[in-house]
């Protein structure tokens, strides 16, 4: 009892503060008193973590309320520089590395080539190497990094940051996260990538304020994230959201689970250029010329994920749904027929989710989710009071 009372309290704390940086990087500027209108926390719980925030250099005060009337109050800002967190997305053809400040900009980033045909202690070693090329850059800011938050499709188990499987990638069991810290000396945080998304959003994007979300992630693999009472849905084994996986025909095409006929298989790039035998934007190419095999290749696939789409929304009931990845990055046309499809399956009664789903076409989000797994890890830290 006594445990989960600790634990309860941790993320009541950690739920607050987060709360606070939402609201006061929503408002630029805003007073003790309007935080705790906004939020309906009390002045005393308010002006207490304010004061953590203050201590921390995540924010600061910038001026006081205008008027001649009483006393006038001071206006609290986000201190962009106040910490740095590092953030890298692992993706099936290449890796990205950013850094992103307390504002949710990303300062800098860099993409290298990734060569899956090498040892992951090959490829970890050569990563590590690129982190600290980029963290050399920043050795004026040192004091201030906060560590760096890596993402990558598969199974990640949380937090040890061992990459127990990525289908994608035919790693099994890796130690992502303690090789990185080993050879960095960084506080390095390690998750499924579409969960790391969701995280991004929740602090700096579409779902700000939002108490439940869904991320669909449509790239080399396809994936979903959940969030309710904004935290992250996990699971038993933190592979909740692993939606790509579910069988949607028992004697379909072999997917690089091991599995026949997993969703996966028919909307993600991977599996329409195996198809196809062309790469996906010499897919979409060829729909733009009307070739039968392209339109119909990308009509299916739409129509798969307007079923998921639908889906989700029963099965989870969530606020807002963001769509991510690189089709949808890239090919917005799409986007748009799948959202057409969707008006057939969509149940009634949910029919204004319409209206409520987003498409994520920053091109940054991979870096800034990832970089959130530490900014979000560090608030629930004990060392951050």
């Amino acid at each position: 009892m006594v445990l989960q009372t600790k634990h309860d309290q941790g993320m009541l704390r950690k739920h607050h503060l987060l709360l606070l940086l939402k609201t006061i990087k929503r408002a630029g500027t805003i007073s003790r008193a309007d935080l705790a209108k906004i939020t309906k926390m009390s002045a005393t719980s308010v002006s207490r973590i304010v004061k953590d925030l203050l201590d921390q250099n995540f924010i600061e005060e910038v001026g006081e309320t205008e008027g001649n009337i009483g006393r006038r109050a001071r206006l609290l800002a986000i201190n962009p520089k106040g910490a740095l967190m590092f953030g890298m997305n692992i993706e099936l053809e290449f890796i990205e590395i950013g850094v992103a400040d307390l504002s949710g900009s990303v300062l800098y980033k860099e993409k290298r080539k990734l060569d899956l045909t090498n040892s992951p202690q090959t490829i970890l070693n050569n990563i590590a190497e690129f982190l600290e090329s980029i963290k050399n850059m920043y050795a004026d800011y040192e004091d201030r990094i906060l560590g760096c938050g890596v993402s990558i499709p598969g199974i990640v188990d949380w937090p040890s940051g061992k990459v127990i499987t990525s289908p994608q990638f035919k790693w099994k069991n890796v130690e992502v996260g303690r090789i990185l810290e080993e050879k960095t000396g960084m506080s390095v945080l390690v998750d499924n990538q579409v969960k790391a998304i969701l995280l991004g959003e929740s602090l700096y994007g579409r779902a700000v304020g939002v108490e439940s979300a869904a991320c669909i992630y449509i790239g080399s693999g396809l994936g979903g994230a959940f969030m309710d009472k904004g935290e992250i849905i996990r699971g038993a084994n933190n592979i909740a959201g692993e939606i790509g996986h579910t069988t949607v025909t028992p004697n379909g095409m072999l997917c690089s689970c091991g599995k026949l006929g997993c969703l996966q298989t028919y909307i993600c790039t991977t599996f329409l250029e195996k198809e196809s035998g062309r790469s996906y934007p010499e897919i979409f190419k060829a729909k733009k010329r009307n070739e039968e095999w392209a339109v119909s290749l990308l009509d299916r696939a739409a129509e798969y994920l307007a079923l998921t789409i639908s889906n989700v929304v029963c099965t989870y009931n969530p606020e807002i749904i963001i769509l991510a990845g690189a089709l949808i990055e890239e090919y917005p046309e799409w986007v748009v027929s799948v959202k057409e499809k969707l008006k057939k399956y969509i149940w009634k009664i949910e029919q204004q989710i319409e209206s409520r789903i987003y498409y994520q076409s920053e091109a940054s989000i991979g870096i800034l989710g990832a970089s959130c797994l530490i900014l979000s890890e560090f608030l629930d830290s004990p060392i951050a009071m």
